[in-house]
């Protein structure tokens, strides 16, 4: 790996924890029944490091789009064989989807379809949120099918055991039971295990060949 991929690995790892460790910080008081969102809302006890940490985090995923780029082209993919650079474009796509949901923070209680009626800002929000996931989930299932066995596969393997289920429970949380413990598990677990891959990922880039 060339010095300049290093240094975008080694500043998206330092991001990622730091982005990650703040986020974790400013949900830790909330009830677990809550949305993490509402952490970010105004008036929160910790809302400007919940938008901090938003904005860091969206930082290190654009970071590790470069590196990125390069193992996309090793899957064996089909889809991929023809757009080699789709881990790092979804990477640089998902880098603005979070840094929106970081800057616009939604309005008090974050309600969301179909229970509640959202806000603008409250569909900004979740979208860009939403959005920086689902691409987020993407790039995880690229590196789990890449043919060469190294440690990046086995971190996104293991991602996919454990970021997988709580995405797709705390998805169907609320579009079928809307607020509640269940969805805020759901969703602190899946963040959770995306920020553990995240910062797994760009330590492993700064290795070199890992």
């Amino acid at each position: 790996m060339s010095a300049h991929r290093r240094w975008l690995a080694g500043g998206s790892a330092l991001l990622a924890a730091v982005g990650a460790g703040g986020l974790a910080i400013s949900v830790a008081g909330s009830e677990p029944f809550r949305y993490v969102s509402e952490s970010g809302v105004a008036g929160a006890p910790h809302a400007g490091l919940y938008r901090v940490s938003m904005i860091l985090l969206a930082a290190s995923i654009a970071l590790l789009s470069v590196p990125a780029w390069r193992t996309a082209r090793a899957t064996g993919l089909p889809v991929v064989g023809h757009w080699a650079f789709l881990g790092g474009l979804a990477l640089a796509a998902a880098a603005p989807l979070a840094a929106v949901a970081g800057a616009v923070s939604c309005s008090p209680g974050c309600p969301l379809p179909p229970y509640e009626t959202p806000t603008a800002r409250d569909l900004v929000h979740a979208g860009g949120a939403i959005g920086a996931l689902l691409l987020i989930a993407l790039v995880i299932l690229i590196y789990a099918v890449q043919p060469d066995p190294s440690a990046l596969r086995r971190a996104a393997r293991l991602a996919v055991v454990l970021a997988y289920p709580p995405l797709i429970l705390s998805a169907a949380g609320i579009a079928f039971a809307g607020r509640g413990l269940f969805t805020g598990l759901m969703e602190r677990a899946s963040l959770v295990a995306v920020s553990a891959w995240l910062v797994a990922t760009a330590a492993l880039h700064l290795r070199g060949k890992p």
